[in-house]
């Protein structure tokens, strides 16, 4: 239960087409061998971004999932990297000092 759960999950998601099938596919399953709290897991599970962002994921390996994950949903580029940065933008700037 600690922004490195988040970050372990975020990497381990984004590992091959396979690991991010898995977790597309079950995310439960997926997570269900990593040290989340409620908070972090509910949002994994409901995919939402902007929480993990403010709950302290780091933002690099977040955005390469949100990335990951948006490959196939014809998104553009500069549309994708609007819609993070909308999705974060209200969370400000987390505090990352570990």
């Amino acid at each position: 239960m600690s922004r490195g759960a988040i970050d372990i999950a975020l990497y381990e998601i984004d590992q091959t087409n396979q690991t991010i099938e898995d977790f597309t596919t079950d995310p439960e399953r997926f997570l269900a061998g990593f040290d989340l709290s409620d908070d972090e897991r509910t949002a994994f599970l409901e995919w939402d971004y902007g929480t993990l962002y403010a709950l302290g994921a780091h933002p690099f390996l977040l955005f390469q999932v949100v990335r990951s994950l948006a490959v196939g949903r014809g998104l553009s580029m500069p549309d994708l990297l609007r819609q993070y940065r909308e999705t974060v933008t209200p969370h400000g700037t987390p505090d990352y000092i570990t």
